[in-house]
């Protein structure tokens, strides 16, 4: 949601608070695996019950997943392989850091805590992947409440603060309410394609005045 409405602030505000981001000349996909390894940390931090360091960890490897898309279109390297890399390994960043909340819910013999962290997973993976099956068809489908910004920016903070429980709580209901909501528009859209034959998430071009 955050990143659908205010994408282009969030770059604008991010160039002036690092404006050395235009001129890192790292690959974006060497970002990518960065963001993807911290996340690990992020995860074995959580597993191990340091929670607050989990969570300012996690804090990095959000920087780290705006950072390599903000480098791509500052080089003017944006494409459909690379966009096709990020979101792949933004699944595995999220698997990586659920599966170590879990290997520490566990480790304290915590099953409730385990069910609440498969709860928000299984709703994370559902809301990435009816996306990503709509966006098959069409051109474009920025749906839903909580998305993965939204989630990693949840879960870090309430590691940070030490109230992690509360965080999924939020996370797996968010992502609940999110997959149901792209469940549903995306069959009205995807019927209207069928009947009309047309996308109607294309934006249309204008039509020129006649002179």
């Amino acid at each position: 949601m955050l990143k659908s409405r205010f994408g282009g602030d969030i770059d604008r505000a991010v160039h002036r608070l690092f404006p050395f981001f235009a001129a890192v000349r790292v690959r974006p996909d060497t970002l990518t695996l960065i963001g993807v390894l911290v996340s690990l940390g992020a995860g074995v931090a959580f597993a191990t019950g340091w929670v607050r360091v989990g969570g300012l960890v996690l804090v990095v490897a959000g920087l780290f997943d705006m950072m390599d898309g903000l480098v791509a279109r500052s080089q003017g390297s944006s494409s459909s392989a690379g966009g096709f890399f990020d979101s792949s390994m933004d699944r595995l960043g999220d698997l990586l850091v659920f599966c170590g909340i879990a290997v520490g819910m566990a480790r304290q013999a915590d099953v409730g805590g385990v069910v609440l962290v498969s709860w928000a997973l299984t709703a994370a993976v559902m809301t990435s992947y009816v996306r990503a099956r709509a966006e098959r068809h069409l051109a474009h489908f920025e749906v839903g409440l909580v998305e993965r910004a939204e989630r990693i920016g949840l879960l870090a903070l309430a590691g940070i603060v030490g109230y992690l429980r509360v965080g999924l709580w939020i996370v797996a209901i968010g992502g609940t309410i999110t997959a149901v909501q792209r469940i549903v528009v995306a069959r009205r859209l995807l019927r209207e394609l069928d009947r009309t034959g047309r996308d109607p998430t294309e934006r249309k071009e204008p039509v020129a005045a006649s002179l």
